[in-house]
């Protein structure tokens, strides 16, 4: 469902089912850059690194005592006397000591790796040999050398860590058989974890000043949030920092990242050791970061060749509603219900929300009766787990940092965890068989968009998925409909909602000089905004779009305000048309005989919906606009045609309406087009109206073949 930029929950909708072709940006299940969530929406340019640079400026905690405390939290009987065994073990061994050579002849990362790898094989195996301590958890540290963990049908960029810790099938022995990665392909779902190496302590993650983000750091963050994405129901990330001879422990959620102090592996080889040994034979799966609300299915993994299956509950332990997944999921699952009074097949929902804005669950509890073309709302709360016997609390993070640390210190907007099932189940507009079910079912998810908006609610992320076409043998009015209504914002009276920019304030010790838009619902008569812009920004409405670019030009924070209203949406309901067009048709590989129009196609696909940052985005809409596609409008039948067609021209026309310098020259334009005889001088500037879009798809609906 919806996707949008900001900071991934400082990790999150990081993480959705990715729409391969949306690449980081996101839109119905995908993947967004590390701390970008889904209730801000920053504003960031450049490559990947310097994106996760920029978004982690603030919200990062250098040099703790906390992450620590993630391994004594889960202390392993007679701890000291096994990690002492293995110790002993491994100072006798040679590879401690050839580690310590390759850092002193300051070799590459690669040449590390091999004595890293025995001693955490070591670890792994030693306590059982020489203490007889059993293991009750199965993972091993496993290094990728040149191989990149299998993403299966999602678009994962080619990176990875230097070892990642992954899932394994349980084994008699004391020590896991060693994976081959080239044969048996770990995959990115079978990692909870990850060790990044380093062969110089410079490169080390705590840095010395707090405007400082180093690189091990970012590229840390991009790791965690695609565990995140292939493992949807994963709360937060362990991991370890190697760098020359010294390491660090690390914690990403969605709220930034946490770094311990620095330890030396020869003086601290103690807390190595019991990081490494916890991480592989001791800690339970909630214990790393596993949301306890979603257990496996009995008998399923995340190492099995198929998708496993969860029973997924509101609470930890699992005596409310009960769900049952099906297939791969991500922010959203198809779920059955499981001894439920509500039977049948669901569609279930866990996101992040902000403590500002009400919940989703709320904003459906709005809708007055079922509404023809919106989804129809089942049942939806905070998620809870269990701290003590019949006490539970929400999980937030902050609340999971507290149980884990000990740690009571408050965290900004602390983002909670939701869930909610809806009862109306569909498809992807770029599923359509024909061109009829293609234009029925978004014609009527356009009209239970103007439902919702009759009711005072304003979707505000129109975006592919979020908008759907309905089961076989719908009725009337449900031949696709709209879903997600997490961003929407509900009218008040005498209220408008504006959007400005302005700084967001920086955690304590951090300065963070970037403006972010924001938008709230406030008195009309108040000029102060508040949270954060919502929206898919590929989706995003141009006038939104061009305002992020202006201030990320001039690199400083200039006044603004824009009244967020229903033709925004239109416009993002426009731009999902095509996308779901052209994807529709490159999946089913309806222009491949036609190697010009395909390509041609292929290249507008790419440049309009396959922008990394905001000016990308902007600049491929402003081409997009610049130049009717006819080709496009030529490869597909009349009705579909005339209906990209019409809306083409309607956003053009809203884009030029939204310029101001163009809006006072119109009328000047308008006498040179008559005088000329150009037959357009009646086209001026208009935003996007219902009554518009309706006239383009009656036409197209004429111009249906009567036996389609």
């Amino acid at each position: 469902m919806g996707y949008e930029f900001t900071i991934v929950d400082v990790l999150s909708k990081l993480i959705a089912e990715h729409h391969a072709h949306i690449k980081h940006l996101v839109a119905e299940f995908e993947v967004i850059p590390l701390l970008k969530s889904s209730y801000e929406l920053s504003i960031y340019t450049g490559d990947s690194h310097t994106t996760y640079q920029q978004d982690l400026l603030g919200h990062i905690e250098y040099r703790s005592t906390k992450p620590i405390k993630a391994y004594e939290k889960w202390s392993i009987t007679n701890v000291d006397t096994i990690i002492k065994a293995i110790e002993v073990n491994i100072r006798a061994s040679r590879h401690l000591a050839q580690f310590r050579q390759s850092v002193r002849d300051n070799a590459d990362e690669k040449y590390l790796s091999p004595s890293l790898q025995s001693i955490f094989r070591t670890i792994e195996g030693a306590a059982a040999d020489v203490t007889g301590y059993k293991r009750t958890q199965f993972r091993q540290i496993v290094s990728m050398a040149e191989h990149v963990p299998d993403a299966e049908s999602m678009s994962f960029p080619d990176s990875k860590p230097e070892f990642v810790l992954a899932e394994v099938p349980p084994t008699s022995g004391p020590l896991t058989p060693a994976l081959d990665v080239g044969s048996d392909r770990v995959k990115w779902r079978q990692i909870c974890g990850f060790i990044e190496v380093k062969p110089s302590v410079k490169e080390g993650p705590n840095a010395t000043r707090p405007t400082t983000v180093r690189q091990i750091v970012s590229q840390g963050a991009n790791y965690a949030r695609l565990i995140m994405a292939a493992r949807p129901f994963q709360l937060y990330v362990l991991c370890i920092f190697i760098y020359g001879h010294k390491f660090s422990l690390g914690w990403y959620d969605r709220r930034g990242v946490i770094i311990s102090y620095d330890y030396d592996i020869d003086d601290d080889l103690d807390i190595l050791v019991n990081a490494v040994l916890q991480l592989t034979t001791h800690m339970t799966t909630y214990q790393l970061g596993h949301d306890r609300s979603a257990r496996l299915l009995e008998g399923h993994s995340y190492y099995q060749v198929e998708y496993p299956s969860f029973l997924v509950s509101m609470d930890a332990d699992g005596d409310t509603c009960l769900w049952k997944t099906e297939g791969r999921g991500t922010a959203t699952w198809r779920a059955v219900s499981v001894g439920n009074k509500k039977e049948g097949v669901f569609v279930l929902k866990t996101l992040w929300r902000s403590q500002t804005r009400q919940s989703e669950s709320n904003i459906y509890g709005h809708i007055k009766s079922p509404l023809p073309g919106v989804a129809e709302f089942s049942l939806g709360d905070d998620v809870r787990i269990a701290v003590a016997r019949e006490t539970h609390i929400r999980v937030t993070v902050g609340s999971l940092r507290s149980l884990i640390f000990n740690d009571d210190v408050g965290v900004p907007d602390d983002p909670v965890l939701h869930r909610l099932a809806l009862k109306t189940v569909g498809r992807p507009l770029w599923d359509a068989e024909t061109t009829r079910d293609f234009i029925l079912g978004s014609l009527a998810a356009l009209k239970g968009h103007q439902g919702l908006v009759e009711q005072g609610i304003l979707h505000r992320d129109m975006s592919p998925g979020n908008i759907f076409l309905g089961g076989p043998g719908c009725a009337e009015g449900w031949e696709g409909f709209v879903a997600d209504l997490e961003f929407a914002s509900v009218a008040q009276p005498e209220t408008e909602t504006i959007v400005s920019l302005h700084l967001l304030p920086p955690s304590e010790g951090q300065p963070n000089t970037r403006g972010v838009f924001c938008e709230e619902t406030v008195p009309s008569s108040s000029k102060a905004p508040g949270a954060e812009i919502t929206g898919t920004a590929l989706f995003m409405a141009r006038e939104l779009l061009d305002l992020m670019v202006i201030s990320d030009k001039s690199k400083k924070v200039r006044p603004a305000q824009i009244k967020r209203g229903v033709h925004h949406d239109l416009e993002s309901f426009i731009l999902v048309l095509f996308y779901a067009v052209m994807r529709r048709g490159l999946d089913r590989r309806l222009w491949y005989q036609n190697e010009v129009t395909g390509y041609r196609i292929k290249s507008l696909y790419r440049t309009l919906f396959g922008g990394h940052t905001i000016p990308e985005i902007a600049e491929a809409r402003a081409s997009f606009l610049g130049i009717q596609p006819l080709y496009l409008f030529g490869a597909v039948d009349t009705s579909m045609a005339v209906l990209l067609y019409g809306c083409w021209n309607l956003l053009k026309l809203q884009c030029v309406a939204t310029d101001p310098e163009i809006t006072r020259k119109a009328a000047a334009f308008a006498r040179l087009d008559q005088r000329m005889q150009w037959g357009n001088g009646s086209q001026g500037p208009k935003l996007i109206t219902y009554a518009q879009l309706y006239d383009v798809y009656d036409q197209a609906i004429n111009d249906l073949p009567a036996a389609d």
